[in-house]
């Protein structure tokens, strides 16, 4: 599963129809959340697709896009898709830090070609 996280599709060529959903779900922030109460409490809450689209302010688009993307921890309960909030908060920590760490590489990368090209 570490190449699901690991695809840059912001740098390489990667097929259309694989870097917009991935684009859209990267650009999505869970801001409508109190993150610090939920994540330290001990209770097990899930979250079905129509809750978090009433809570979020997200489009319905970006919601289904968000369920079909391999990467985040949704299962069917019955027949609904749900998630449980500890695994949602976990996708979007895990997103940033891997977003930030390819923006680090690119940094590094541009730095030394720049020190290189002016030796």
């Amino acid at each position: 599963m570490a190449g699901i996280w690991e695809t840059d599709v912001y740098r390489y060529y990667t097929e259309p129809s694989y870097a917009r959903p991935r684009k859209i779900v990267d650009n999505l922030k869970l801001d409508w959340l109190d993150l610090k109460e939920r994540y330290y409490s001990p209770e097990v809450e899930f979250f079905t697709k129509e809750e978090i689209l009433e809570r979020s302010g997200w489009s319905e688009d970006e919601v289904r896009i968000l369920f079909y993307d391999r990467r985040f921890p949704s299962c069917n309960y019955g027949r609904k898709e749900v998630v449980e909030i500890h695994a949602l908060i976990g996708f979007f920590e895990k997103k940033e830090r891997t977003l930030r760490r390819q923006e680090l590489e690119w940094e590094t990368r541009y730095d030394i070609f720049t020190h290189l090209r002016n030796e």
